[in-house]
């Protein structure tokens, strides 16, 4: 039986106890400016052309439009002055295409083809969805029949096993290893394939890895990639941390390797880059031969994502390199005001390669010695202040979780500062 996310009830206790949220994965910082434009402009615009009479506008014309009295122009609300901006015709607050607005898809083309070199085909390789969460699930759905196997990597996002479960499938799972004196996670490519039978039909690759922060190398890449060409296995690839790599490391995308464009579903979305995991907008990038597919599972499920939400990620996703480039910088940051304060009080933590959460042994905290999981994460929110996630929740099988929690570093600079000061009381 499917069970609540416990990613969830523990923000849900943070919130009760006015504990520095760490566990669910959002930032408390705004999104980012041009993609919320992109989205305002649409929906006062209406049309193209509204957007581009908003684009222009001054606040010259804005003081002709109310009659010249700056006087009364400046006494009235922010909320009167963009209604007089509204266009009276409108296209962008109502259905489009539900596999997505053209400019959105072309747009995801173009940055696909910017950052991973290729460019996947709008029109038959492009369904826009509601989050990557629902990318997951439809493609799942896309590629299985109920009784077909999928392969989950131990630590795992709860929504991989509890998507299976609802689609009837086996999930088998494989265990990443931390190798605390290399500092690295590591994956047994002999297990991988020993794990494959005549039911598996999909591997699930999360990469940069949430929780670990591991990212796969190229040459792990290539192995996971010849591996599933020998047994016939489809890999979806969960993306939506691409950018947020440190150390100069690389992100390869599995569609890109030789060989394996026809037999990947790359699922992806804005939250994390765009700073806004409320607009749940993202993308199915799946071989021709199922978007047909996709798109119809899509379109019964949810029928499309928000139409001017759309636009303004059109916005986010045309920003030069430079502000993709610059990202890491301040999770990097962030990254190392955590780890420190962790340690400072016992954690043990290999610093993540990518993404913005640890995933930290508390064993050796004295305040926390003894106790399970669930355990430590309720006491550190009811005694300490700070939310995390107990680590067992990334496993289903052994107990390589029972030693873990899982802290997100996506907040505020002061948040964390904030939660550094609450850890140092158990010192």
């Amino acid at each position: 039986m499917v069970k609540e996310s416990t990613i969830r009830l523990m923000t849900r206790l943070a919130n009760e106890h006015q504990a520095v949220n760490l566990s669910q994965g959002f930032t408390d910082e705004s999104a980012i400016y041009e993609m919320v434009w992109g989205a305002i402009s649409a929906s006062l615009g209406g049309t193209d052309e509204g957007i581009a009479r908003l684009e222009g506008t001054t606040l010259k014309d804005v003081l002709d439009q109310n009659g010249g009295n700056m006087d009364h122009l400046l006494k009235m609300k922010l909320k009167d002055v963009l209604k007089s901006l509204q266009n009276s015709k409108d296209a962008y607050n109502q259905y489009c295409y539900p596999f997505g607005l053209v400019d959105l898809r072309n747009a995801i083309a173009d940055y696909t083809n910017r950052f991973r070199g290729f460019r996947p085909d709008p029109e038959t390789e492009i369904t826009v969805v509601l989050g990557a969460t629902e990318g997951l699930f439809t493609s799942l759905r896309a590629i299985c029949n109920p009784g077909d196997e999928l392969i989950v990597m131990q630590p795992y996002h709860e929504m991989y096993p509890a998507q299976a479960e609802i689609l009837g499938l086996e999930a088998k799972y494989i265990t990443l290893l931390e190798n605390k004196e290399k500092g690295i996670w590591e994956l047994d490519l002999a297990e991988l394939e020993g794990t494959i039978g005549s039911k598996t039909k999909v591997l699930i690759l999360n990469t940069p890895h949430n929780p670990t922060g591991k990212v796969f190398t190229r040459d792990e890449m290539n192995a996971i990639a010849d591996i599933c060409k020998k047994h016939d296995i489809i890999v979806i690839t969960d993306e939506i941390y691409e950018h947020i790599l440190y150390d100069g490391r690389e992100h390869v995308c599995m569609s890109a390797i030789d060989g394996m464009k026809d037999r990947t579903f790359v699922v992806n979305a804005i939250s994390k880059t765009g700073n806004a995991t409320g607009w749940r907008v993202g993308w199915i990038i799946s071989p021709p031969e199922y978007t047909t597919r996709v798109r119809a599972l899509h379109d019964t499920m949810v029928i499309q994502s928000p139409t001017p939400l759309q636009k303004g990620v059109v916005n986010l996703l045309g920003l030069d390199d430079g502000f993709y480039k610059s990202m890491p910088d301040a999770y990097a940051r962030k990254r190392e005001v955590l780890t420190e304060s962790l340690r400072n009080i016992g954690f043990k933590v290999t610093p993540p390669e990518g993404a913005y959460y640890l995933f930290a042994d508390y064993t050796d905290v004295p305040a926390l010695k003894g106790m399970s999981p669930m355990d430590a994460a309720t006491f550190l929110i009811k005694e300490v202040g700070v939310a995390t996630v107990p680590g067992d929740n990334f496993y289903a099988i052994g107990n390589s979780g029972d030693s873990y929690l899982r802290f997100a570093f996506c907040r505020s600079i002061e948040s964390l500062e904030e939660a550094a000061r609450r850890f140092a009381k158990l010192k």
